[in-house]
């Protein structure tokens, strides 16, 4: 890990294919009041395990406490006067009639947000903002959107507040926030189902393409003249923590192996399948996800094929 001091006298580096910026977290998962398992969180971790196990050169800046207890890829910046951001995730027993795993989620601790100064002063192919703790500033937004070709938004770091009381996670409009003015200048906007119904989809999408992802139901891609249902993968559901995360880090990964829009999204479902069949970080073998990319390349094409015929 290095230090905040470092960090600030970065040297200059080549262009690298992916920036990722969103802080590292501790997750803590609850159900039925006993602490079910601890790992490590954030989006930054689910969706550069992603990147790192298909081999995608990639720069992630992430700010963690002293206290902070996982190996990482990807070394983050320790803030000696800040704790790391710590979540709760609280479970109950019901499934909504979406499918959907109720869960109520407390930030219990936040680390420092990343701030522009903070970022490489490197250009980046891709650029993906995707804070979980309110990390990204509207300020860093503005700066990714400045050294990468493409900035890929995840809603959740632009919506997201946080009570005063105990850190209950709560959504505001994304009209209401800093962010809004930006949209015309980022290229995707990914947000859950639930998360969508807090902007108004049919407006966003005249300015940047929009990615609402619903669980089984797969997800749905819509730009300013379209928009096509993307089909999911089945899976057997032990944590849908991540999932989303995980979409993400596939539909970049995807287009950084110069997939269509469309088919990266349908790695990106793959991916998140793959993650909510296990509790916390998911582990990819690196030479499996490989492996699972090529069989995916090959499916594309048969289907290319038939669909000639």
């Amino acid at each position: 890990m290095v230090t905040a001091a470092a960090a600030a006298h970065k040297p200059q580096q080549q262009q690298t294919r992916v920036l990722i910026a969103g802080n590292y977290c501790h997750d803590v998962l609850i159900q039925d009041d006993t602490v079910k398992a601890e790992s490590l969180g954030g989006a930054a971790s689910f969706i550069s395990n992603v990147v790192n196990g298909m081999s995608i050169p990639c720069n992630l800046v992430s700010k963690v406490g002293e206290d902070f207890k996982y190996p990482v890829d990807y070394t983050p910046i320790v803030i000696p006067t800040s704790k790391t951001t710590v979540f709760h995730a609280y479970f109950d027993l019901g499934i909504h009639e979406n499918g959907h795993q109720d869960r109520v989620l407390k930030r219990v601790c936040a680390c420092d947000p990343i701030r522009p100064s903070d970022l490489p002063d490197v250009r980046s192919n891709f650029g993906m903002a995707v804070g979980v703790g309110g990390e990204i500033l509207p300020e860093t937004l503005e700066r990714m959107i400045e050294i990468c070709d493409a900035v890929f938004v995840d809603i959740q770091a632009l919506i997201r507040v946080f009570d005063s009381v105990d850190g209950t996670v709560k959504l505001v409009k994304l009209e209401e926030t800093g962010f809004y003015s930006m949209l015309p200048r980022i290229g995707v906007l990914k947000a859950s189902s639930e998360e969508a119904v807090f902007m108004d989809v049919e407006e966003v999408r005249k300015w940047c393409c929009v990615v609402v992802t619903n669980g089984k139901d797969g997800c749905k891609v819509y730009w300013k003249d379209g928009e096509l249902r993307i089909s999911p993968f089945s899976a057997n559901q032990e944590d849908p923590t991540g999932a989303g995360d995980s979409f993400l880090g596939g539909f970049v990964a995807g287009l950084v192996q110069g997939l269509a829009v469309p088919d990266a999204a349908l790695l990106g479902n793959l991916f998140g399948s793959l993650t909510v069949e296990q509790i916390g970080l998911p582990k990819f073998d690196s030479r499996l996800l490989q492996v699972c990319f090529l069989t995916f390349l090959l499916f594309l094409s048969l289907w290319e094929f038939v669909l000639m015929l």
